[in-house]
């Protein structure tokens, strides 16, 4: 918590400095907001959100995210193991609140889809956003139900403009201005498993780079 405080009196002091005003905090399930995260990749990559460096480009105010390494062989030497390699990119943003909304412009550049892939874990391993091939979204529940917004236009290769608001219960998700909230007790972004959580998680697949125009994150209360 003191480190959230802390995060927050950088971010306010900082936008004071640049003569820049703080995002505006707009929500359909929250009364109030408190600015923990924002960036538009114009300085250097923030690891406490983001972890290693490897594999992460920062350039013309984005952030790249490719594999950690070229090759299976390069791959097992370095890291002495057979599984989890590194051969596909893979973006954690980490430190999520309980209770958050979310802004997020980025895009999955890549040929084409492929089994998986790519997806956006909301929680590792809990909710999944995925693209659909005939058009729009789809968001899966963690033991639960799927529910498709085919009018979100999202795609490969082009800017996905997300709003997601969340508590336990409950999510909201809008892609390009098209989406709808969701209450239901599957609904969670807790993994007990997972050590680093709660975070999100976003895996590309083959031939892919992932690729972060802005992030905007907000720890909520009611």
């Amino acid at each position: 918590m003191k480190t959230l405080i802390q995060i927050s009196i950088f971010l306010i002091v900082l936008c004071s400095l640049l003569g820049s005003e703080l995002p505006e905090f707009k929500s359909e399930l929250f009364k109030r907001g408190k600015l923990i995260y924002c960036d538009e990749f114009d300085g250097p990559l923030n690891r406490e959100f983001w972890g290693q460096p490897k594999g992460k480009t920062i350039k013309d105010g984005k952030l790249f995210v490719g594999p950690l390494f070229q090759s299976k062989e390069e791959a097992m030497k370095v890291l002495k193991r057979d599984h989890h390699l590194g051969l596909e990119p893979v973006a954690h943003i980490n430190r999520i609140p309980r209770k958050f909304v979310m802004n997020l412009r980025y895009q999955f550049a890549k040929p084409e889809l492929t089994p998986g892939r790519p997806s956006f874990q909301i929680g590792h391993h809990m909710i999944n956003l995925g693209i659909v091939k005939e058009g729009g979204h789809r968001l899966k529940l963690p033991d639960g139900p799927t529910f498709f917004e085919p009018e979100s236009d999202m795609a490969l290769n082009k800017w996905i403009d997300l709003v997601i608001e969340y508590e336990l219960g409950k999510i909201r998700v809008v892609a390009n201005g098209h989406g709808k909230t969701y209450e239901h007790e599957k609904v969670t972004i807790i993994n007990p498993k997972d050590k680093y959580g709660p975070r999100f998680t976003f895996k590309g697949g083959p031939e892919c780079v992932i690729i972060f125009d802005s992030v905007r994150l907000w720890d909520c209360q009611g």
